[in-house]
Parts: structure tokens; C-alpha cells; sequence
């Protein structure tokens, strides 16, 4: 098989991964969940300079655990890290999580992006006896499967970036790898960033020479690449402007990058370190200490303790992963409807080719 996208293009390639997404547009928030047959070995890096996390330090690598039995992304900020509550709950009542002694403790790291402005009047000032996010977060496991929605979805829902409508997006390759082996890596995103993801004014993304069949609008890389890329290099005219300001550290690409081959924790760290240049490919400027850039990496391979793979392919593999990142960051934006009073969507102003 030639190096490819997999069968849907979704970080569900990797068998044994499902991707659950609930959503209320009336708020302007959402949930999406990643899980599956098993738990997953995790690590997570952090590079913005906000951000919203839950259980990251038990994933470092002088700590114990480094596993996870399900990772949620979810909009409402702080108020967001609530879902994570919530699927833990439906994890222990489906007997699932990390043993100790007697007991049953289900593992549920977590991000959170800044949607809270979505609407005229935020829902959270208003919000009642129960937390929207709890809600939404059992919807968002109860629904978990391999087929799901890319644009203004789950976490999605309320994203936006510097000039247009964010969202929810996946990407997936599989290649065979110099052990003869055959692995995928996937990636699931919710792009909600200050910074741009197009070359100016649009509609080219900055990281168009990595779209595969279309799947971000088809242009393909501007024929006055150079000059675009001169002039994206100055930040959107947006930032500066107070309202930028008003919501400091509102704005982060959250996700997970995922795989099927045999990798230790180190690895996976790696893998989680080189999927954050996918950001960097994708939105410019990004990892600003306006954004909460956090990137969990994970693979269904059960425990990895030595190295099984050499660097070569780890460097293959971390390579794919950010290319997954870049890809997914831009199906987001092309694949997203505005909601309530956000910005509007790259499909509100360009046409595929």
C-alpha cells in the first residue's frame, strides 16, 4: 500500500479508537471525547501560554501513571474541565480505569478552549444547578464511535481563530515503516487559535502543500507563495485590538495525536512534541501566551517498556503526526459553519475548487 490517508481520513483509522461529539449551538459550546477498547499509554507536552488542562502531570515521564482512559476536549474554559468529571463517572460505572487495591480509579485527562463569548449574553453567567459541559460530556461518550463530524462539532462548536470560524477537525496517514511493518497516525483537533490559517486574505492555507484529494478546498499552494508568506508573517490585524485583550488566553489549538505502533512514553512524548509543529505549519502566529496549545499523544499498543522501534521511524512517525496536526487544523476551518454571532466560515467567503 502507498503511503495514504486511511479508509475515512480520521484519527479512527487506528483500530481501537472511537471519537464521541456533542454540541449546543444555542450556548455555543460543545464536547467531544476520545476513547476506546482499552486504555491508552499518554503524554502530553504544552506549549501554549494559557492553558486549560486536567491530570497532564500524571502523564510526565518521572511520574507513574502515563496512561489514560479517555481524553476529553471540551469548550467552557475552566468551567469545561467539568466533562472530564463526567466521563470518569460513566468510565467507573463501566468498570473501566486504573486499579488500586479494591478499587477502580478511571483516568480522564483533559483540555479546554475559550468559547464563552460565542453569544451576546454568555451562558455562563447564567448557568443553573447543572453544568452544560457534565451534560454534554455524557452525550458526547455515549455517542463515541469511529465515525464522527469535522467543522463547528463537539469542542468545535464555539471555536473561532483570528479571522474566521474554527472547529473540530481529524486527519489520518498509514505507511510501512523500515521494520516492514505497517502503522497510522491520526489526529483529531479543535482549532480555536488567535492566530491566521490562511496566507492573508485567503483562501490559500498556510500549510496548503500538505492537502491531500482536496480535503481543505483543493486551491493548493499560492502561485505568489513567497510574497504571501512575507506579509503572513505579520501578525492579523486583529491582535492588539482590545477585545483581543479583554479575553487573554481565550484562544488554543487543542488535541491528540494518536498511533497504532509500539511506542515507550518516551516516544509518545516525542510524537506529542513534533505534532505541535502542525500548529505552527497551519496558524500564524501560534503558541502565544494568548493561547492554551496542548497536544496529548497516544497509541494503542499495550505495554511498550523498551524502545521497539528505531529513531528512524520514530522520526518518520513524528513527522506524519505533524503533517496529521496541519491537516487537521485546516479541515477544521473548511469544514466549519458560523454559530450564533461567532465569525464566519471559510465556505462563507471561497468556494471549493
Amino acid at each position: 500500500m502507498d503511503p495514504a490517508p486511511g479508509n475515512k481520513n480520521l484519527i479512527t483509522d487506528i483500530p481501537g479508537i472511537q471519537v464521541g461529539h456533542a454540541e449546543d449551538n444555542k450556548i455555543g459550546t460543545g464536547v467531544t471525547v476520545i476513547t476506546g477498547d482499552n486504555a491508552f499509554s499518554t503524554a502530553v507536552d504544552v506549549r501554549g501560554g494559557g492553558p486549560g488542562t486536567r491530570e497532564t502531570d500524571m502523564l510526565s515521564l518521572e511520574n507513574s501513571i502515563g496512561r489514560a482512559d479517555a481524553i476529553v476536549l471540551s469548550g467552557g474554559s475552566a468551567f469545561g474541565l467539568d466533562a472530564c468529571s463526567e466521563v470518569q463517572d460513566l468510565l467507573r460505572q463501566d468498570n473501566k480505569g486504573y486499579k488500586v487495591g479494591k478499587a477502580i480509579v478511571p483516568l480522564v485527562p483533559g483540555a479546554v478552549i475559550f468559547d464563552l463569548n460565542i453569544n451576546d449574553k454568555p451562558y455562563v453567567n447564567t448557568i443553573g444547578e447543572y453544568s452544560p459541559w457534565r451534560i454534554l460530556a455524557n452525550k458526547a461518550y455515549k455517542s463515541a464511535n469511529t465515525d464522527f463530524l469535522l467543522g463547528s462539532f463537539g469542542a468545535g462548536c464555539g471555536a473561532t481563530t483570528a479571522t474566521l470560524k474554527g472547529g473540530q477537525g481529524s486527519s489520518s496517514w498509514s505507511q510501512t515503516f523500515s521494520n516492514g511493518e505497517k502503522y497510522t497516525v491520526g489526529a483529531i483537533v479543535i482549532n480555536n487559535a488567535v492566530g491566521n490559517p490562511l496566507l492573508n486574505e485567503g483562501p490559500h492555507f498556510l500549510s496548503a502543500h500538505l492537502e491531500f484529494d482536496d480535503e481543505f478546498g483543493g486551491y493548493g499552494v499560492c502561485n505568489d507563495l513567497y510574497d504571501n508568506i512575507l506579509r503572513a508573517k505579520r501578525l492579523p490585524q486583529s491582535i492588539g485590538k482590545t477585545e483581543i485583550f479583554d479575553n487573554i488566553s481565550s484562544n488554543t489549538v487543542i488535541g491528540v495525536v494518536a498511533t497504532d505502533a509500539p511506542l515507550t512514553r518516551a516516544n509518545l512524548k516525542r510524537l506529542a512534541i513534533m505534532a505541535h509543529d502542525g500548529i505552527a505549519r497551519s496558524l500564524s502566529p501560534a503558541h502565544t501566551p494568548m493561547d492554551g496549545d496542548t497536544i496529548f499523544s497516544i497509541t494503542t499498543s499495550q505495554n511498550i517498556k523498551e524502545q521497539v522501534l528505531d529513531n528512524v521511524d520514530i522520526l518518520a512517525l513524528g513527522s506524519r503526526a505533524s503533517d496529521c496536526v496541519a491537516r487537521a487544523c485546516n479541515r477544521a476551518i473548511y469544514e466549519a459553519e458560523a454559530v450564533g454571532n461567532s465569525k464566519p466560515g471559510w465556505k462563507n467567503f471561497f468556494q471549493s475548487k
